[in-house]
């Protein structure tokens, strides 16, 4: 795991100052070691957390074989079985580094990126052809940024912070991509947050030549194969998930599990005991907010893991606020990055690298305080029972998000109780992610949007539970979960590995029909007909529990109103410039997640500087 960073330039050796601040900016993301190399027209940086071969695996690498080179950030799974396929490639190393460059040069950047498992990003230079190849895995688990420079030069680096670091790149900002934040708390995974750098999307490769940059999708989302039986489904089901934690746990140093005492993790704990003898397990107690020890103990104790407990319990929470708007570069307000956060901290003094079970509500149907109303919708229940249903599920609410129910009906489901019919249930999905509803924005903003909010985020359509999935693996999921995880362990020079994301397990999750992922009384159907023997008594029966903050409770504590009053009472703060200043007011004092999201903005926007063209 690590870093990358690298620009395409004439006479590309000058820009050494500007690679090495690069390098510099992202240190973090690989502690253990960085390098530069140079071409004539291109220049290379890497920084190196040293997980697999670590005498030989430095970057950026040279192939042994043309006048090729390549800087990588990621992991590729099972790659000493993929590596014996290749016994002729005069390997120099035993990285799996140097076996992207052996897929390169074996197939062709036409076809090597459909033979390669694993979470990855990185770039490859061609010195005869004077040409880039560039691309990132097919979940977005690591991330990929570019821009143009003022001279013309073409930039890429992990971080967004690296491009700017070169003083090349003067940011604009992107009211599109401000307008999903205030609606979804993140951007999305196919923009940033300005106009003039640009994100990778998820399974897509990009090539630069001669001044051209050409990006193209190399892997498209499965069909639904109906016909598969749940006993069938089951024994695909394990086998290749059993076969992704195997294949996960490879390393040259000690790999353990975070173990939160939930289905995922739980199941992820459950193998990896198989393959591994006293396997380290971390839960985690952040003061009263977050406590996932009770039920972590008992998985621990069932494998006889070497368990460890976290405790973070003294702890500025409004620093870590503003800390984050460096760690994550965009706004981002998803209030589960700081004990995401404050977890990787503590567990890297133990290890470097870390099984999670995230993917998991994504793939199988998790999120049951989404998808069990839009299940029913999908059923057509009767819309009296619906309503009831829906309020009860919806009363749950106030204690996570600090709504009154009042405010929960108004902001969560209006539409519902305005009798108004969505034309699919993904129209209905995306309204209930939403936070500031499209009425609100024209509230809020200082200015009229020329655009249909919901149209330029580009949402997939669709009316199915099956649609509904996958627009949140290729939406939510890169968009705000691994986002979230990435830049949070990265901060720490800790890697996170995420077994369901596996290329063909998660490929077969997606494949598999809605009616095996949720019934009427569970959600993660498939996981538990696999799995449940293998938890105890007390994590079959528990309700899902995220990792989310009582921010309605934060926000009321002396260290957050310092805070507002700074960022939120000032009428010449940069939010102001964009956002109404009067009619913010309501949303300030509310104390809920939608003041968080603006006191998130604000922070932020004062952090960083760029244009408001």
């Amino acid at each position: 795991m690590c870093g990358i960073s690298g620009i395409i330039a004439v006479n590309a050796e000058s820009y050494t100052t500007e690679i090495n601040r690069m390098i510099n900016s992202i240190s973090h993301r690989g502690p253990d070691g960085n390098g530069t190399y140079s071409f004539k027209n291109c220049i290379l940086g890497h920084v190196r957390l040293s997980i697999v071969d670590l005498l030989t695996g430095d970057q950026p690498m040279l192939s042994p074989v043309t006048n090729t080179a390549i800087t990588f950030n990621g992991e590729i799974y099972g790659y000493k079985k993929i590596r014996e396929q290749s016994k002729d490639y005069p390997f120099k190393t035993s990285s799996d580094t140097e076996l992207i460059i052996a897929l390169y040069e074996k197939y062709g950047e036409n076809n090597f990126l459909k033979k390669l498992p694993g979470m990855f990003s990185f770039a490859i230079w061609n010195d005869e052809e004077q040409k880039l190849i560039a691309a990132r895995d097919r979940f977005g688990e690591k991330p990929f940024y570019y821009s143009v420079g003022k001279n013309g030069e073409f930039i890429f680096a992990s971080e967004i912070k690296a491009i700017i670091e070169t003083g090349l790149v003067e940011p604009v900002l992107s009211i599109e991509s401000l307008v999903h934040y205030l609606q979804y708390l993140y951007i999305l995974p196919n923009k940033t947050i300005y106009k003039n750098i640009h994100c990778l999307p998820p399974a897509h490769s990009l090539t630069y030549k001669e001044g051209k940059i050409n990006i193209e999708k190399y892997w498209e989302l499965p069909g639904i194969y109906e016909k598969i039986s749940i006993d069938d489904a089951v024994e695909q089901f394990k086998t290749l998930l059993e076969r992704s934690v195997e294949n996960q746990l490879v390393a040259d140093v000690p790999v353990g599990a975070f173990l939160s005492g939930g289905l995922d993790s739980s199941t992820i704990v459950a193998i990896a005991a198989k393959y591994k003898e006293q396997l380290k397990t971390y839960s985690f107690k952040f003061g009263n907010i977050i406590n996932e020890l009770p039920f972590a103990r008992s998985i621990a104790a069932k494998y006889k893991t070497e368990h460890y407990e976290l405790s973070q319990e003294e702890t500025n929470l409004a620093d870590l606020l503003v800390t984050m708007q460096d760690v994550y570069d965009e706004p981002f307000a998803d209030s589960s990055n700081i004990p995401t956060y404050l977890i990787s901290k503590l567990a890297v003094k133990h290890l470097k690298v870390i099984l999670t079970g995230d993917g998991a509500d994504e793939l199988l149907g998790g999120y049951d305080f989404w998808y069990k109303q839009l299940y029913k919708m999908e059923l057509k229940k009767n819309k009296e029972k619906f309503t009831e249903n829906w309020l009860q599920d919806l009363s749950k609410f106030p204690r996570v998000h600090g709504f009154t129910m009042a405010q929960v009906v108004k902001q969560i489901a209006p539409d519902y109780y305005h009798n108004k019919a969505f034309n699919t249930l993904l129209e209905a999905h995306n309204e209930q992610k939403k936070y500031f509803k499209n009425d609100e924005l024209t509230r809020i903003l200082n200015f009229n949007l020329n655009f249909n909010p919901d149209e330029t985020n580009s949402k997939m359509k669709g009316n199915s539970l099956d649609e509904v999935f996958k627009s949140d693996v290729t939406d939510y999921m890169p968009g705000d979960i691994l986002v979230k995880t990435d830049r949070a362990s990265m901060a720490n020079g800790l890697e996170l590995r995420s077994p369901f994301l596996d290329w063909d397990f998660a490929e077969f999750c997606l494949s598999i029909p809605s009616k095996l992922k949720i019934t009427q009384s569970e959600h993660k159907y498939i996981l538990r007909q696999a799995y449940q023997n293998l938890w105890t008594e007390e994590i079959r029966t528990r309700g899902k529990q995220g990792f989310g903050a009582p921010v309605h409770e934060w926000l009321k504590e002396e260290q957050f109103t310092i805070l507002k009053n700074k960022y939120l009472n000032d009428s010449r703060k940069k939010i102001f410039k964009i956002i109404s200043f009067p009619n913010s007011r309501e949303y300030v004092e509310r104390n809920n997640y939608l003041t968080w999201i603006l006191l998130t903005l604000s922070v932020w926007m004062e952090k960083h500087e760029f244009d408001f063209k």
